[in-house]
């Protein structure tokens, strides 16, 4: 694409909603992590190393639930917010690990990679398509951190542009069928689970969030690292987490401002009608059903981006 070409990695049309980049130190106290992305709406944000003066990975809401699921037995869930667990599991030693180093990255989701603000967009894609990442910090010449690049951004900024673009115009004419991306192979889960269950099976996975299924198989929603929000209100409690996925979901809507992001798709659908309702909605994938609402498979944004900036060539060795 020509427009990535002619924009900086500082460009302001990438900034989080905010505008605001926060960040983290990595000698901060637990809690205080969880806080600066409690407040700010966020679920990770790059840590700061002050000895060797550098930001080097990214503290997420998933290595903090990481780190409770695996030092509980699931009971100590009932006793309050996520930060008075905090406290709790200190005061009773169950909880080893007490600054943001310790336990950054541990969901190893969010490898670390920084460019600096000079470069072009098209070439920060690539490297994210590349390494199969979702963020990207951007440092300014003095070192400082001037931006984080979502891949849900970029796309979000693609979605408009298929009519200035005529190598994406074309591109959007075409089915997903035609195409021949999206992966067959699902990670779902049954929404009779709980949705502590649904989170380990997103980290265990390495993903951002699987499919809901009924009784019958069918497609009913999604879950992901995302829908931790519920957990983050200072008023909320981690109990929520055993409660079944469908009954959690409904209170995600109830006590949140949430806007599900769920997404679905026909393998007949073109590619320029499915760009556009991820941009529009900010989903992070679509699964694609068939006429009986049955999964055939589902598309990421990795999947997205890979036909916008890879090589034809490349591509088709890959199918």
């Amino acid at each position: 694409m020509e427009l990535l070409k002619t924009l900086k990695a500082s460009s302001p049309v990438f900034p989080n909603d905010s505008s605001t980049i926060k960040a983290v130190n990595m000698t901060d106290p637990i809690e205080t992590g969880l806080k600066q992305l409690i407040s700010n709406n966020i679920l990770s944000a790059p840590v700061y190393n002050p000895i060797e003066k550098k930001y080097y990975c990214f503290f997420s809401m998933l290595d903090v639930i990481n780190e409770i699921v695996q030092n509980t037995s699931g009971n100590e869930l009932n006793m309050g917010d996520i930060s008075t667990v905090l406290s709790v599991m200190q005061e009773k030693n169950l909880l080893k690990k007490t600054i943001i180093s310790d336990i950054a990255d541990n969901s190893k989701r969010d490898p670390f990679i920084v460019v600096d603000s000079e470069s072009t967009l098209d070439k920060v894609t690539c490297l994210m398509v590349k390494n199969n990442i979702r963020r990207i910090a951007v440092l300014n010449q003095r070192g400082e951190l001037c931006n984080v690049i979502t891949n849900s951004r970029i796309i979000e900024c693609i979605s408009h542009l298929f009519e200035m673009d005529r190598e994406l115009e074309i591109l959007g004419k075409r089915t997903i069928k035609e195409m021949k991306i999206g992966h067959k192979e699902v990670i779902s889960i049954e929404q009779n689970k709980r949705a502590l269950d649904a989170f380990r099976l997103i980290s265990e996975m390495g993903v951002s969030g699987i499919a809901v299924l009924n009784e019958k198989r069918e497609l009913v929603g999604s879950i992901s690292d995302g829908d931790l929000r519920l957990i983050k209100s200072k008023c909320q409690y981690l109990s929520l987490l055993n409660l079944p996925i469908k009954e959690y979901l409904e209170a995600l809507k109830k006590i949140t401002d949430y806007k599900s992001t769920f997404l679905t798709c026909r393998s007949n659908d073109t590619f320029k009608e499915i760009v556009q309702s991820i941009g529009e909605k900010r989903a992070h994938r679509v699964f694609i059903i068939n006429t009986h609402n049955q999964l055939e498979g589902v598309l990421s944004l990795q999947d997205i981006l890979e036909q916008i900036v890879l090589p034809q060539d490349l591509l088709k060795k890959k199918n």
